[in-house]
């Protein structure tokens, strides 16, 4: 078989065959509209990161003066119902001393107690008051004194001042005398 000859230089595409060096334009041409993209799309990703940051920490500033507000005012609502029993009490005070028996004086300081600890009821916080023979509680219970007895040790003897707990926890414990050992 023979070989054909071609001429290269009247062949018809032969000025529209890519070189080297067109390749490589092309390919430059690629690589910076790829890094125009990539830029276009990292400053978009950055700014997307920048407002939700600053949305974090808006968030995280009202939360905090809200939680502050919450603390500062949360004791309003027993502070409100707390103003009734002061006025009966400042109704009390007001009496004149001359016109008045102890009896009557004695019957108001009674009505302005049971105002007072039916508001601590409502409130959820009961009394710690401890009977003879209960078993002595270091978790309700503070042993002041201790006294001859025949309980076990160590039981309350005697309630000296009643405590008070809220939610189950104590807030101020029962002071009690104790029995101890003979």
């Amino acid at each position: 078989m023979a070989r054909i000859p071609i001429d290269d230089d009247h062949f018809a595409g032969a000025d529209s065959t890519p070189s080297e060096e067109t390749f490589a334009e092309e390919a430059n041409q690629s690589d910076a509209t790829d890094s125009q993209n990539l830029q276009a799309e990292r400053d978009s990703l950055y700014e997307r990161l920048a407002r939700a940051t600053a949305e974090f920490k808006n968030s995280q500033k009202r939360m905090q003066t809200e939680f502050d507000q919450r603390l500062q005012f949360a004791n309003s609502g027993l502070i409100k119902s707390l103003l009734p029993v002061i006025d009966n009490l400042e109704r009390a005070l007001a009496v004149d001393p001359d016109k008045t028996d102890t009896r009557s004086v004695l019957k108001g300081m009674q009505i302005a107690h049971d105002q007072w600890m039916n508001l601590l009821r409502q409130q959820q916080v009961e009394e710690i008051s401890p009977k003879p023979g209960t078993p002595f509680d270091p978790t309700q219970h503070e042993a002041i004194m201790q006294q001859d007895s025949t309980y076990a040790v160590p039981t309350v003897v005697q309630l000296l001042q009643r405590g008070y707990a809220l939610h189950g926890r104590t807030l101020r414990p029962a002071q009690v005398a104790v029995s101890k050992s003979v």
